[in-house]
């Protein structure tokens, strides 16, 4: 089957000569709306003063999958309609199962990373397309033991197949599949039940004494240094729990949103005493009308009440669309529809809400995406408990059909990113005082209007009163022309952006030039502090080295070659080197300008050995850095060392460092993640935009390594350098990070400076058995000294896993969690 269609026909007894229009809803998401204008004689026999009340409506495609699906009308205003049959038979709703004539394409890859995955395509020859979204049948012993849904992201498959990129699936078999048994599992690909090209799979899980038995060795490994760091995770994999990968977010979605009521109220308490109006401004031009209609629905399905919802009709003449407003309107006296006599784009329909909004607060919405049901409340709860003036949520997107993907889970305030890249975007609640202060959304800016009035927003406001709220609590509509679809579809949005974040450096008085990364939304900020004697900066540049003198020459050769614009001196630390090529570099080095070779004949300590360094720095900047760490950029200091310069509340600089073989070694560190704390983006490709672009923009994170950091010597000597008692080895850079945080420094990491590292090449592994004792001791050390902070680091949202891996896999918190987090 190819096509399918439903016809009939309604009509509004109460005004029968206007077509009535309906709303389409296909498993209760509004697909479409439809007008009733057909010509229908058979409608005669009713005595309506017209004929004109027919409908004939196309199923979209999409549904003809051979799943079941249940169709539904409503009016505009959302009031249910039943149907009758030909035979009289009243039906309040239709259910259907349809299939296109196509065939299907589909492996099983197997048992990756502890979850069964593989991959599906419904090809269309005669369409020549290749779709996710199919729906996998698993099967045991012949009986269907879980469907899954083909829709997570494949770029290899898309890429291979020219195909649709949604099409992967995993598996996690359910709890009651692993009672120490093997099985075979088969994999179909319905509604046509074609078993995948791998499938079956035979699987062994261990019975319920070898999981007693697994169990005790992991808490006995948890109290043994050497002996924990190798079992530990070997046993934890043993032991297949419900994981939540974030291409596997819908499932994630599903269970954790509904809780979002729950920890909102554990993190804040209750909501203030006084029902503060909130007036949501919606300009509204040429929607979708079924997307529009579930927009309206969602603000008045609020579980806070009190609201005000402003429709700005930006002129877009469509008497249908009006209809719809009016009739809304009419619905509901708590939305209130303005009609702009000509179109003026987002920012002056946005402006002509703002000016009749009565509410205490106002939250932005656009006219096709969707609000959580508990969006209004959550956000009042954290406003109440903060007292912050503008507050931002996380978000996802929608597709057409309801599906939910691409979780933006956001950090807390962060200005440096936020000049770079608008992260903050959808939900935003405002003081409506704030927002009349910073004088209405300029429309030069339209498209990026938004960043420009949030960056206006932090021109008045201190940090202090921009609050994150971490819930997903908005549903950004994916559509063919929505920047929510792709990144390239409005490239005017992206200039103007860039003009509003130099328009901001402008009025704050910081000279810097802005570009456009590449072709996407986001830019870069070239600094341009003052060069004026004795504001320039100057740099200690601290290395240590034990004989490997090839390499340590290569990395100081470097440095000369390449440093450019930046006054520095070089502090070679030979920490008990015993070669004779040694003394020979030793000896040349130190006939050299602007070089010190300082020898520390005691055991490594590398934290000792930075420390006796930094006391030994003429300049007021210093730079660790590790002596298998190659630079090869002119400009590298200079950056680094502006980042400094333009903001005195920076302590400490970072760079992104790569593999030798082009990889991703350091592009800033996540705490909490693997225990301690993680690289973020480690192993990715170099140029990889990373997570919502965080391997690509220069932001504030909470520490970074100190293989390549640039420190202010006055807050290296505040915090008292690293730590040479506790942590001379391992985390001694960590340590030093938070100790600058708690003091009140800020740590930038900045992906503009790019360097090689060759990690441990100098000293060996930090892991062989000689050594792992003492790292888990400094582990320990860590987790005592931190145990409070390290799971909460507040630019890596909470509902990512702390196991392993950063910005890889999801946790559903429970409201007693968040209240910790």
């Amino acid at each position: 089957m190819d096509e399918a269609a439903i016809s009939g026909w309604a009509v509004d007894t109460s005004d029968p000569l206007v077509p009535l229009r309906l709303r389409v809803l296909i498993d209760d998401v509004i697909t479409d709306v439809i007008s009733c204008e057909a010509t229908r004689p058979d409608a005669a026999s009713f005595n309506l003063p017209t004929d004109k009340v027919g409908f004939s409506y196309l199923i979209p495609r999409r549904f003809l999958d051979g799943g079941r699906h249940v169709l539904r009308f409503s009016t505009i205003d959302g009031a249910a309609l039943s149907m009758s049959s030909r035979t009289g038979m009243e039906m309040p709703e239709l259910h259907f199962c349809l299939a296109q004539q196509t065939h299907v394409e589909g492996v099983l890859d197997g048992v990756v990373d502890g979850l069964i995955q593989g991959w599906a395509l419904n090809v269309d020859a005669r369409a020549k397309t290749r779709t996710g979204g199919l729906r996998i049948l698993v099967t045991a012993l012949g009986q269907p033991v879980a469907e899954l849904l083909a829709d997570q992201f494949r770029a290899d498959v898309a890429e291979a197949l020219n195909a649709d990129a949604a099409c992967g699936f995993t598996f996690s078999p359910p709890p009651e599949l692993r009672q120490g048994r093997r099985m075979t599992l088969q994999f179909y690909a319905m509604p046509g039940k074609l078993e995948l090209r791998g499938s079956p799979l035979e699987l062994g899980f261990p019975d319920d004494s070898d999981r007693e038995r697994i169990n005790t060795l992991i808490t006995r490994a948890e109290e043994l240094f050497g002996y924990a760091y190798h079992l530990r995770q070997e046993l934890k994999a043993a032991l297949p729990n419900e994981r939540y990968m974030l291409s596997d977010y819908p499932r994630w979605a599903k269970k954790s949103l509904p809780l979002a009521p729950a920890r909102a109220a554990a993190m804040y308490g209750e909501l203030a005493a006084e029902r503060h109006v909130v007036s949501i401004i919606c300009p509204v031009y040429q929607p979708a009308y079924g997307d529009f209609l579930a927009a309206v629905d969602s603000v008045r399905a609020q579980s806070y009440p009190h609201w005000e919802l402003l429709l700005i009709d930006d002129a877009s003449q469509d008497a249908a669309l009006a209809d719809q407003m009016r009739r809304l309107a009419k619905a509901d006296d708590r939305i209130k529809v303005v009609r702009l006599a000509k179109n003026g784009g987002i920012s002056h329909a946005t402006n002509a809400g703002l000016k009749l909004a009565k509410g205490r607060f106002i939250a932005f919405f656009d006219h096709d995406d969707l609000l959580e049901p508990c969006a209004l409340e959550v956000m009042l709860r954290a406003q109440a408990a903060t007292g912050a003036r503008l507050l931002y949520s996380d978000e996802d997107k929608v597709d057409r059909s309801g599906a939910l993907s691409e979780p933006h889970f956001k950090p807390d305030f962060n200005y440096r990113l936020l000049l770079e890249l608008n992260y903050i975007c959808h939900f935003v609640l405002m003081e409506t005082s704030l927002v009349r202060q910073l004088g209405w959304l300029d429309p030069k800016y339209d498209g990026a209007q938004d960043h420009d009035f949030l960056l206006r927003a932090t021109e008045r406001l201190e940090p202090r009163e921009i609050h994150h709220v971490p819930e997903v609590l908005y549903h950004w509509r994916k559509s063919a022309f929505s920047t929510a679809s792709a990144i390239g579809v409005k490239p005017k949005a992206a200039g103007a952006g860039e003009r509003a974040v130099l328009q901001h450096l402008t009025r704050r008085g910081l000279a810097a030039d802005v570009a456009r990364r590449g072709v996407l939304t986001c830019y870069r900020i070239g600094w341009k502090p003052p060069r004026a004697a004795g504001k320039a900066g100057a740099v200690s540049i601290l290395i240590p080295f034990r004989d490997h003198i090839e390499l340590t020459q290569s990395c100081v050769e470097a440095i000369r070659k390449f440093t450019t614009g930046v006054e520095y001196e070089i502090i070679l630390l030979d920490n008990w080197s015993n070669s004779a090529e040694a003394e020979a570099f030793c000896a040349a080095q130190g006939n050299m300008a602007n070089t010190t070779v300082v020898r520390v004949a005691e055991a490594f300590n590398y934290s000792r050995l930075n420390n006796i360094g930094a006391a030994r720095a003429k300049k007021d900047f210093v730079l660790l850095l590790n002596n298998d760490v190659f630079v090869s950029d002119a400009g590298w200091l200079r950056t680094m060392l502006d980042e400094m310069l333009i903001d005195e509340q920076v302590g400490a600089v970072g760079s992104k460092l790569l593999y030798p073989n082009g990889t991703i070694q350091h592009a800033g560190v996540v705490l909490g993640v693997g225990g301690i704390a993680d690289h973020a983006f480690r192993g990715l490709p170099a140029a990889t935009p990373g997570y919502m672009m965080h391997a690509m923009t220069a932001q504030e994170v909470s520490a970074i390594t100190g293989a390549c950091m640039l420190v202010r010597r006055t807050a290296f000597e505040a915090v008292k350098g690293l730590d040479e008692v506790e942590l001379p080895i391992a985390f001694n850079d960590i340590d030093l990070c938070m100790k600058l945080t708690a003091a009140g420094w800020k740590i930038v990491f900045t992906p503009d400076v790019v360097a090689e590292h060759r990690e441990s090449i100098s000293r060996g592994d930090d892991f062989n058995e000689a050594k792992i004792s003492r790292f888990m001791l400094e582990n320990e050390v860590m987790r005592q000294r931190y145990r409070n902070l390290l799971p909460y680091d507040p630019f890596y949202s909470r509902h990512f896993s702390r196991e392993g891996g950063v910005y890889r896999e999801l946790r559903v918190l429970e409201p007693g969690e968040a209240l910790k987090s």
